[in-house]
């Protein structure tokens, strides 16, 4: 079955994923039918954009709703801003549409607001999925190491956001949390410090507590402007870092004078959704909701 897909936010103004999930969406067998804007002039304009970098023929709209409607749309990819998330989002529902999400999926929001609106998908029996490309890098990760250890004791990442200050939390987090997700299920973070030397430099720690124990996690921040931006991750001491061929942005996991490289990550997101739902795999409430608890848990240890 071939999906018809909506693109919501499909141009890189900032630091959009939109081109990139579109061309995956594309790639995974999804039929990428529109594309939608603020305005008349911006869908036009990342109209533009996809045809010529991607080749994607895509009509502009100036709303989800008549987005949907019109090109009888399965599924949504929300690439806004997440200041706009609530709103879209729940637009997205009541079309009756499937989605993947860029993250976090809403902020600032409470816990009941979130658990409101994974209900309002689970009650349609519709598939949402947050953006997660960092677990995907575990297979690499592992070619690097050896098999991961069944118990994760440390678990660091570095991240490099453009954001500077507490907006750090909602930019990077999520990564953090998918991880440890990935890793050891869903957990807590507890006993959370900030360690920050200007606003534009941070350091994290916390400890994540699950039903198999807890790990001794820390989050590095970095405010770098120029892609590509620094990133690594180490887990039970052995590191891994990512770098970045230009121009083709062919990205590689490396270590100790080794690397593997690492399959486009947002197409590994595309293939996986799509995967998900052609299996009619409902969403997951306790990982969203237990995920934006993690978030707000290390937002509200924040220095006032």
């Amino acid at each position: 079955m071939t999906f018809t897909a909506i693109i919501a936010g499909a141009r890189s103004v900032r630091q959009g994923t939109g081109p990139f999930l579109a061309a995956a969406m594309a790639n995974a067998g999804a039929r990428v039918a529109g594309v939608v804007g603020t305005s008349e002039q911006s869908a036009r304009a990342a109209q533009d954009t996809l045809k010529k970098d991607w080749n994607l023929l895509v009509n502009p709209y100036d709303s989800i709703t008549a987005a949907v409607s019109q090109e009888n749309a399965d599924l949504v990819v929300v690439c806004t801003p997440w200041q706009f998330h609530k709103e879209h989002l729940l637009e997205v529902a009541a079309a009756g549409c499937h989605c993947l999400a860029e993250k976090p999926l809403l902020w600032p929001a409470s816990e009941p607001e979130v658990n409101e609106l994974v209900s309002a998908f689970q009650q349609r029996g519709l598939l949402l999925q947050m953006v997660a490309q960092w677990p995907f890098s575990l297979h690499e990760f592992g070619q690097l190491h050896g098999p991961l250890s069944s118990s994760i004791d440390n678990f660091t990442m570095r991240l490099s956001p453009i954001s500077i200050g507490p907006h750090m939390i909602p930019d990077a987090a999520p990564h953090f949390i998918s991880l440890l997700q990935a890793l050891v299920g869903t957990g807590d973070c507890e006993e959370v410090t900030f360690l920050s030397k200007n606003p534009d430099e941070l350091t994290l720690k916390c400890r994540y507590r699950h039903p198999g124990g807890s790990v001794k996690a820390c989050l590095e921040l970095k405010t770098v402007i120029a892609r590509p931006r620094p990133a690594w991750i180490e887990i039970n001491g052995l590191r891994a870092e990512r770098s970045v061929q230009l121009p083709e942005y062919r990205q590689f996991l490396t270590a100790n004078g080794r690397q593997v490289e690492l399959s486009d990550p947002m197409q590994a997101v595309a293939e996986n959704f799509l995967t998900n739902l052609g299996a009619e795999k409902p969403t997951d409430g306790a990982l969203l909701n237990a995920g934006h608890r993690n978030l707000l848990q290390l937002a509200q240890a924040w220095p006032a």
